[in-house]
């Protein structure tokens, strides 16, 4: 069987219009046609069909693409763009095994279950100052470890979750929360609170402790063995729960859990499996006030997951429209790729780097005193960004937020 037919089949959908140019992050940046989605896909097609060789120039086309998935939008065609980017990879893996740098495989360490110790010696490092000594030395550089260390926040207790939590009140439902590979340990706020808030809305909430990644990492890297590996350790952890949906708290791990069935065959979840805003805004709140007013000048960063994948962003701005007295100009919303994109911040630096710097800029002109993003890998790109600027906004999850304006009543 020819693997390569199915990747024929998705670009041929491509017409070569070029409604995705002007949408491309990366064409406006570059100003090339190789780094359009229309010129990726021509790429690909050139590949298969043997009139292109694999080369490094071939390749680094491919992979500057950011997966932010703009131009799906806008495709008079349909074409699944990001479907035919990751099956290219994962055919081009088997064909030419390559090994991503030590950033890459760090990274790839603290996804995986066990990774606990190496946060516990980062907390060390950062709290006896060594961590800063060796930046200050620009050791990370020696090592090739500065990206990565670079994007690590201040690192507090990790989140110890127990199994089950209990609905406040008369119970309207129960739920799971899938709580990703890298949040338990750098976002144990944010999880902490979707729970509080799911309890005080009515819903028990479980937790099983055998899920996994979601298998993001691996499928954009062209790992498809390990990405289904991973998804079937998941479908496996959650199918034991009497529940009524799954709900995942960051965008990125959303997209990859509603998309399992686009790249893989056999068994999915036996339950709806949906991103915590667009569950929450679709419920029937209670008629009382529920939050506290907020009185702040806020930015909102609207990550490309929900945006162009989910597309849930109106139902974020519903969510947010429940504070009293939040302030969030339409000026102070950006809906432009980060630059983070997964492990794009480490294969690619200088490119996000200045997709960083644009975010930034953009975020912090109308002078919020809160920057609001609902996904881990673009707040953790928005706050390195702000630290070299020595900016101390904060920048949070939504449903912190939310949870922190709850009344007492």
């Amino acid at each position: 069987m020819d693997i390569s037919a199915p990747i024929y089949e998705l670009a041929d959908r491509c017409v070569k219009c070029g409604l995705c140019l002007a949408e491309c992050p990366t064409y406006n940046l570059l100003g090339t046609e190789s780094e359009s989605p229309r010129g990726r896909i021509a790429l690909v097609q050139g590949w298969l069909s043997g009139q292109l060789e694999t080369t490094a120039n071939w390749q680094s086309h491919l992979d500057h693409c950011l997966l932010c998935r703009r131009c799906e939008r806008v495709c008079p065609s349909r074409v699944p763009y990001a479907e035919i980017m990751d099956r290219s990879k994962a055919l081009l893996a088997k064909q030419q095994p390559q090994h991503s740098a030590l950033q890459g495989q760090l990274l790839q360490q603290l996804t995986r279950p066990g990774a606990g110790w190496l946060f516990t010696a980062a907390r060390l490092l950062q709290k006896t100052g060594l961590l800063w000594l060796a930046q200050k030395l620009r050791l990370d550089n020696l090592l090739g470890v500065q990206d990565l260390l670079a994007m690590l926040p201040e690192l507090k207790a990790p989140f110890s979750p127990k199994r089950f939590y209990p609905a406040q009140g008369k119970p309207r439902g129960s739920v799971a929360l899938f709580q990703g590979c890298l949040s338990q340990q750098v976002n144990a706020e944010t999880l902490q609170a979707a729970i509080r808030l799911l309890n005080r809305l009515g819903f028990d909430v479980h937790i099983p402790p055998q899920q996994n990644c979601c298998g993001a990492f691996a499928l954009h890297a062209g790992n498809e063995q390990e990405a289904a590996q991973l998804a079937s350790a998941n479908i496996a952890a959650f199918k034991p729960l009497d529940i009524d949906a799954i709900i995942s708290l960051d965008n990125g791990c959303s997209a990859q859990l509603t998309e399992y069935t686009k790249w893989r065959d056999g068994e999915n979840f036996s339950v709806p499996v949906t991103d915590i805003l667009p569950f929450l805004a679709r419920l029937d709140w209670p008629q009382e006030p529920l939050f506290r007013p907020l009185n702040k000048a806020v930015a909102l960063q609207v990550p490309c997951s929900l945006r162009n994948v989910l597309r849930h962003d109106a139902e974020l701005l519903t969510l947010l429209q429940k504070i009293p007295g939040i302030h969030l100009p339409q000026e102070a919303i950006y809906t432009r790729c980060c630059g983070a994109a997964g492990s794009y911040f480490l294969e690619n630096p200088v490119i996000s780097g200045q997709f960083r710097e644009n975010a930034v800029n953009s975020l912090t002109q109308s002078h919020p005193e809160l920057i609001i993003s609902s996904n881990l890998g673009c707040a953790l790109q928005l706050q390195a960004g702000l630290r070299g600027k020595n900016n101390k906004i904060p920048v949070i999850h939504p449903i912190l937020l939310l949870e922190q304006q709850l009344s007492d009543s």
